[in-house]
């Protein structure tokens, strides 16, 4: 069986940014590319799929190198129906989750966990430096994973967050002293929701680059 299918989340829409977080330009690149170019760069033997919110999307294929696409199976489920997607499409015994809106998620910190010693896990998750669980840069054993996410999201009541999900599935927890060791270990989840926050990415690449004069 295949061990680890990666899936990228690009279905966000984010009213405080105007236009959809994916097409996002970072760097000379799309939010969405980044992320293609670190998880290729991490798992370079590792089939790669965009879960896009819905087939609409998919005309964002247009400002992608490439990369394999699905869309949610349920519209309107936020990152919950991207995982579901994900857990539905795939046949490995464990997927990558990563949401494309994380821009400095690093190859090195993805190999990180994925070198964990999964056994007798259902995820393998970390926690920011504030201690806050990161279930969208997480791995997920499929066989344990998918039976609890449908039940969820079958449910006519509305979902528990992400987070209160993943405790359900016995995950192995990657600390902050796992890697703080990692260059850009302080930033590696910084979030892009707002115009703000593109900006203050954007100037913390010319603080790396600070030779670096055309725009990003």
């Amino acid at each position: 069986m295949i061990d680890i299918d990666a899936y990228i989340l690009i279905g966000g829409r984010s009213s405080r940014l105007g236009r959809d977080k994916a097409a996002a330009e970072l760097g000379g690149r799309t939010l969405a590319e980044r992320a293609l170019e670190t998880v290729s760069a991490a798992l370079p033997d590792t089939r790669i799929t965009f879960v896009a919110a819905n087939e609409a999307q998919f005309a964002i294929d247009a400002i992608i190198a490439g990369g394999r696409f699905i869309s949610d199976l349920l519209e309107g489920r936020g990152p919950l129906g991207g995982l579901h997607a994900a857990l539905s499409d795939t046949q490995a015994e464990w997927i990558f989750v990563m949401a494309c809106d994380y821009p400095f998620i690093s190859a090195e910190f993805i190999r990180l966990l994925t070198e964990k010693d999964r056994s007798g896990f259902g995820a393998v998750v970390p926690t920011q430096f504030d201690g806050r669980m990161q279930p969208l840069t997480a791995l997920y054993r499929v066989e344990t994973a998918r039976p609890v996410v449908q039940e969820i999201i079958d449910r006519p009541r509305v979902p528990p967050p992400l987070h209160e999900i993943v405790k359900e599935l016995k995950p192995l927890i990657v600390t902050p002293s796992d890697y703080r060791h990692l260059a850009g270990a302080d930033k590696l989840f910084m979030n892009i929701n707002t115009v703000d926050q593109l900006e203050s990415a954007r100037e913390l690449l010319l603080d790396e680059y600070p030779g670096k004069h055309e725009p990003i």
